[in-house]
């Protein structure tokens, strides 16, 4: 009841870390302790108890004929409580009240709630037991895309989400919803090609009309070449 030795438990929708139960978070949040009874002697106590309560507890509610959950809550603030106190308690040495004031920043219908951590979506959504959540536009914040949430199913069964310290408004909605439709993007038009041009850095050559190589050579002066006919002497 107080905490589980299981290190991961899986949810219906995502996994979830969780340490301790929701009774253990809310005593943590309250700043009231509690001991485990590993020893002997505690845990057959607490046995005894239930043994109460699984017999007399039951065939009282069977003898007031209590078959809804109002009528239950009845008989046992009306009848069984105090039939409880008068017989099994016992009378504490010290007498003296023990029980601290609730704080200013105790708030009880947040405590005592199922609560669970959900991460939101990039367009601002989030899962819980199986439903989809968006967050209002008016309440989107730096830091709450990605970010983790505290979702508190509250006694009345109403769903409250809050980031950080400060609660969102939230909606139920049936499908994942989908961005507003925006204009098209302008179709970008084709560049003109442009033509290529055929080079001309040899137009002016003329190989036919240009005067034989060993002219050309005797003409700069280079020694040594005479003409075609005396390379073989």
């Amino acid at each position: 009841m107080f905490s589980v030795n299981r290190a991961r438990v899986e949810a219906a929708d995502e996994a979830v870390e969780e340490e301790r139960t929701q009774i253990g978070r809310a005593l943590e949040e309250l700043g009231i302790g509690w001991v485990p009874a590993h020893s002997p002697q505690a845990k057959g106590r607490i046995e005894r108890f239930f043994g109460t309560a699984q017999d007399r507890l039951v065939k009282g509610l069977r003898l007031a004929g209590a078959g809804t959950l109002q009528a239950a809550n009845l008989y046992l603030q009306g009848e069984y409580l105090p039939l409880w106190n008068e017989r099994f308690t016992v009378k504490p040495v010290n007498r003296q009240d023990a029980h601290r004031q609730l704080g200013s920043d105790h708030d009880l219908a947040s405590i005592l709630s199922q609560v669970e951590e959900r991460s939101v979506a990039n367009d601002y959504t989030l899962r819980y037991a199986g439903q989809l959540y968006q967050i209002a536009r008016t309440d989107i914040w730096p830091g709450l895309r990605g970010g983790v949430v505290r979702v508190e199913r509250r006694l009345d069964e109403s769903v409250w989400v809050r980031f950080r310290d400060r609660y969102l408004k939230v909606g139920r909605c049936a499908t994942r919803p989908q961005r507003p439709p925006s204009d098209p993007p302008p179709t970008p038009t084709p560049a003109a090609k442009k033509k290529k041009l055929p080079s001309r850095w040899m137009e002016e050559f003329k190989l036919k009309e240009s005067p034989p190589l060993w002219k050309i050579l005797r003409e700069e002066g280079v020694g040594g070449l005479g003409r075609p006919g005396d390379f073989g002497r």
